[in-house]
């Protein structure tokens, strides 16, 4: 059978037609399927944005904390049965949500403006778990040893008055580290030096949070604007 190459140029047509046409579906598809996972991004990151709020609360708490033995070493005040002293020897725990759920995604994402900005966003959570990191350090491998050198840590406390859930201790209900002890140390270079990088590392942690809070608020921003086209 013979076609006339108008026909034949007829068929080709169509072919590609129909080919462009599931192209499209497929791009729709995936495109669609994608924003569902936006969805999912935008509520871990509500997740996210919650934690850095409790653990930038948590820090300032901490500098709250150094603050008022600072005060105390210089004599500017007392013992406050409020302050959690105990806290000066606590490793803060951090949970990289977005990193742990969608880290290694990132490349599958077809839209090139929310990669970029989840890049970003990675990026910065990446900082501020090595912030926690190299605060935690620091409490393994100074204060720690120097707590229990000292002596800091009251055992007719810890096993008279301390919950087995350590619930009393967070509450604030039992002091578990001995002020005495802990004052002997005011005047001490070796306290006055991690007093000082207690103080310098919190306040860098609670930096990054602030700026990994900037970045969640921008990656949402983008994925909302996404999710209406």
């Amino acid at each position: 059978m013979r076609y006339a190459i108008g026909e034949i140029v007829l068929v080709v047509i169509g072919i590609l037609i129909a080919l462009s046409i599931n192209n499209w579906n497929q791009n729709r598809i995936a495109q669609n399927e994608e924003k569902k996972w936006y969805g999912k991004i935008i509520g871990d990151l509500n997740i996210a944005l919650e934690n850095v709020k409790t653990e930038s609360e948590r820090f300032k708490g901490y500098q709250v904390i150094h603050r008022h033995i600072y005060n105390e070493t210089k004599g500017r005040a007392t013992y406050d049965p409020e302050i959690k002293y105990q806290a000066i020897r606590w490793n803060p725990g951090y949970v990289p949500v977005i990193s742990e759920n969608h880290g290694s995604d990132v490349s599958k994402i077809i839209n090139e403006r929310v990669r970029d900005a989840l890049n970003a966003y990675l990026k910065e959570e990446k900082s501020a778990i090595k912030a926690f990191g190299d605060f935690n350090r620091i409490k393994l491998e100074m204060v720690r040893p120097f707590v229990d050198k000292h002596g800091f840590m009251d055992s007719e406390i810890v096993f008279n008055e301390v919950q087995s859930n350590w619930k009393n201790v967070l509450e604030k209900e039992v002091n578990i580290i001995s002020h005495d002890n802990l004052k002997a140390q005011y005047d001490s270079e070796e306290f006055n030096q991690i007093l000082s990088t207690l103080w310098i590392q919190s306040g860098y942690v609670i930096y990054r949070l602030e700026i990994q809070e900037e970045q969640i608020n921008t990656l949402k921003q983008v994925l909302e604007k996404e999710l209406i086209k």
